[in-house]
């Protein structure tokens, strides 16, 4: 195994600082802290499917992602409240099923579905919240489903919500009746905020930096919190009257925080755009909305908005001055129009339009809302897109519709120079405890004959381990073991470690999440 030269380690610790900020589909609506739909990973451009097929389902839910995971709640019986929905969890890159769960019924009277929340490091959160009913909220071991802790407060998400996430991991829940952070280790409350929302499904919390932003009667407003202490800093404007309709806000990566007020009024529904200057809310500007229940809404990597008119169109929105850029097509809702959003790194649009009833249908958008594609995915309901890493785009609908999309980044498959994709290394079980299978593979026969590389990196940089393995075929892929061991053989503390494989002049990384 050659030494990495200088320069070669320069270029890893760039490479290890954009792996380590790779994005997944930590949080139900909006994919990330912000609930903003942007992710850092490039989806399908293409309708190519990677995998289809899941447990049948009368109601579709919302799947989350964490590295080679994909956890969704599949309801198959509407009469069995209790025991009609399982938790499953798919492997991303196969769809093989790798556990299902049915959460305990605390509650036997009030307790609702099966539900997933969220998941991050390595944890799934789960509950029987909803219908305006409390109750815990459970971590799951991503690796098998058991139980890691029952929180120690109830939480009283509704059917829809999921917790949002402060930067170490910690769980921020927006609740009817307050808002608190719970302890990621072990479930319990750090702090608790009253706050009566105005709204059911809605009620979720929108995480920037060390503030979040939710719904708050009284106007309504939205009111900005403290994530360390949990203080209520200060409110908006208020934003129209009557009751707000199961509609979360979201912050854009400039800070901007929006206000998605729908409640099937054209005087009163719109989207605010509302600037924090640290010691108030700010409006900046107001853009008509339609009546949208559940639904989530996107940024693009260039800041702009993307939002829904009363005629079933998305518009593109400038973040500054509020003005319209783009419109798409008007979208087939049926009776009621309940999209779900995803874009990805280049500006794609990914879309579900929420039909009940077996029609519905996603979309991909080019950023300027052009049409690129459409595909039936019925019954999407309350789901949305979700994108996961290497680009996997993830749909949930009824019936047995579970279904995986990943376009082939590269078609020069004889070309020494072409992308690095041409090379693939995955690692499962990630996160793992004791071994994981690293599987590596090339679709480029020029590299038959290259010398190859696989060392593993600690986040310092420092190289941890390297993995002695014969070179792949091109055609299948070739598995080594990792026990989360150093050169030595001693074990090593768990936390994020970076695998990479270099094949000539082509580097391509996995992260490895070890556990202790």
């Amino acid at each position: 195994m050659k030494k990495l030269s200088i320069v070669r380690v320069i270029s890893l610790i760039i490479i290890l600082s954009s792996v380590v900020l790779a994005d997944h589909w930590r949080v139900g609506t909006g994919g990330n802290p912000a609930r903003n739909g942007l992710s850092g990973e490039t989806g399908p451009v293409y309708v190519d499917t990677l995998w289809s097929g899941g447990l049948s389902a009368v109601i579709a839910q919302q799947v989350v992602i964490e590295d080679s995971f994909a956890v969704m709640a599949r309801i198959f019986n509407l009469n069995d409240v209790l025991h009609g929905t399982y938790i499953v969890c798919h492997n991303l890159y196969s769809g093989d099923t790798l556990w299902t769960a049915d959460l305990p019924v605390d509650f036997p009277s009030t307790d609702w579905r099966n539900r997933v929340s969220a998941i991050r490091d390595g944890k799934v959160y789960v509950t029987r919240s909803g219908n305006t009913n409390a109750s815990y909220l459970y971590a799951l071991d991503v690796l098998d489903g058991s139980i890691i802790w029952q929180s120690d407060s109830l939480i009283d998400e509704g059917s829809t919500e999921g917790v949002s996430f402060a930067a170490n991991g910690d769980l921020i829940v927006g609740n009817f009746s307050n808002v608190m952070r719970i302890n990621a280790s072990d479930g319990s409350t750090m702090w608790k905020t009253t706050r009566y929302s105005p709204t059911s499904n809605g009620s979720e919390i929108a995480v920037s930096g060390n503030m979040g932003y939710g719904w708050k009667a009284g106007g309504p407003v939205i009111a900005a919190f403290d994530l360390d202490t949990g203080a209520e800093l200060y409110t908006s404007p208020p934003i129209g009257g009557g009751i707000v309709q199961q509609v979360a806000p979201f912050v854009g990566p400039d800070g901007t925080v929006y206000a998605t007020r729908t409640q099937n009024n054209p005087i009163t529904d719109s989207l605010v755009a509302l600037m924090d200057i640290d010691t108030a809310l700010v409006w900046k500007w107001s853009v008509p909305l339609g009546y949208v229940p559940f639904a989530s809404f996107g940024v693009g990597p260039d800041s702009s908005v993307y939002s829904y008119t009363t005629t079933n169109r998305i518009i593109r929105i400038d973040h500054e001055t509020g003005i319209i850029i783009d419109s798409s097509q008007v979208i087939p809702a049926g009776t009621l129009f309940k999209p779900r959003c995803a874009i990805d790194a280049q500006g794609i649009v990914y879309l579900t339009d929420g039909q009940t009833g077996g029609s519905g249908n996603a979309y991909s958008f080019d950023p300027d809302l052009t049409l690129r594609w459409t595909i039936p995915v019925p019954g999407n309901n309350v789901c949305g897109p979700a994108l996961g890493q290497e680009g996997i785009l993830v749909l949930c609908g009824t019936g047995t519709t579970v279904l995986a999309l990943q376009s082939p980044t590269s078609t020069a498959e004889n070309d020494a120079t072409s992308p690095l994709a041409t090379l693939h290394i995955s690692a499962f079980p990630n996160p793992f405890r004791t071994s994981t299978t690293i599987s590596l593979q090339f679709h480029n026969v020029a590299l038959h004959n290259q010398i190859l590389e696989m060392t593993i990196f600690d986040l310092a940089g420092r190289m941890v381990k390297t993995i002695d393995c014969p070179m792949p075929h091109a055609l299948s892929p070739s598995l080594f073991t990792w026990h989360g061991d150093d050169e030595t053989g001693s074990p090593l503390p768990g936390g994020v470690y970076i695998l990479t494989c270099t094949i000539g002049q082509q580097t391509v990384t996995e992260k490895i999440l070890l556990l202790k």
